[in-house]
């Protein structure tokens, strides 16, 4: 197997197009990214590897931390630094940014606040991905770090060492994060995922899984950061299950092949908790004319048998007591 920092040091010989294009978002990273990019660039594989960065506008150090990189490595780190932010006009980076510019054939995701563990994790999931024409996309089990203390999931003691994901299994249990995640590029079409106005990552999954299987691979291939400056950590637990839950829901009523009881299970699951975290919010002063919580009561109890009405009821005058 050849060494990736062989393939870094001979890449202005090395010609050939490179295989995968690993995409990374970072937002004020300058605590983070050198680890990330690190973590890219210790990958050993016998294939040539592109890594895309972009940086939205980051008002801290993270810009020039990449300028570096990309100073070092000319031909293999491409970087897109924005003077405006992105995210706050509501544009995707991977699919209207960095996903057009990939020329791999398979395209690795991960933030830049997340890095990756196993040098050989690129070689692994695209070895499977080559060797199984039915699987269009592959994740691998990952850390969660919350400062410097790193908690492993219980994956490699529920799930065998090669789990196959489709409709019938995805989210149970939830063990697809992005940092992970490998998939073919012409598997996902962004015209197709920008049609989702509440898209996420788990819309390119299910796009992904229109066109074959998914896998999830039993060995731990990144580390998961948990931190005060995570965009979707600083979010209300209302919002964080609302949000999940519109997602599903606009992937089950667009996509048919989605259209499973595991599915049905999942959004069920996502509305009640929902709800439940609306009646939290009632007596907060933010929240008490916003719509979203009224809506998210609503449907749940639409859907509601009688006794589930009455228990949701009573819980309704407790947290009003």
């Amino acid at each position: 197997m050849k060494n990736q920092n062989d393939i870094i040091l001979n890449w202005k010989d090395n010609t050939e197009k490179p295989l995968v294009s690993i995409l990374c978002d970072a937002y004020n990273h300058e605590k983070f990214i050198k680890e990330a990019l690190g973590g890219f660039l210790n990958q050993k594989t016998t294939f040539p590897f592109e890594i895309i960065v972009h940086d939205d506008a980051s008002t801290d150090s993270t810009p020039a931390i990449l300028k570096e990189y990309a100073a070092k490595y000319p031909l293999i780190v491409k970087c897109i630094l924005q003077k405006e932010n992105q995210y706050s006009k509501k544009v995707n980076f991977w699919s209207d940014v960095t996903f057009p510019m990939a020329k791999g054939k398979y395209i690795a995701l991960c933030e830049g606040d997340d890095y990756w563990i196993d040098e050989f994790k690129l070689q692994k999931q695209i070895d499977f991905l080559e060797n199984n024409g039915d699987y269009v996309i592959a994740w691998t089990d990952y850390l969660n770090r919350k400062d410097n203390e790193l908690v492993p999931n219980d994956f490699k003691d529920i799930l065998p060492k090669i789990y196959t994901i489709d409709f019938n299994t995805i989210f149970q249990p939830y063990c697809t994060y992005t940092l992970t995640c490998v998939f073919k590029k012409d598997a996902v079409a962004p015209l197709d995922y920008k049609k989702f106005k509440y898209g996420k990552d788990n819309t390119l999954y299910a796009l992904a899984l229109c066109h074959g299987k998914g896998a999830f691979m039993n060995f731990q291939g990144g580390v998961y950061r948990l931190h005060s400056g995570g965009v979707y950590s600083l979010k209300t637990p209302f919002f964080q299950r609302y949000s999940s839950y519109l997602n599903i829901k606009e992937i089950f009523e667009n996509i048919p092949q989605s259209r499973t009881d595991n599915i049905k299970k999942v959004m069920h699951s996502l509305l009640k908790a929902s709800a439940v975290e609306a009646l939290k919010l009632r007596k907060n002063d933010e929240f008490k004319n916003a719509k979203e919580p009224k809506n998210a009561i609503d449907e749940y109890l639409e859907k509601a048998s009688l006794l589930v009405k009455i228990k949701f009821l009573w819980r309704y005058i407790k947290s009003n007591i």
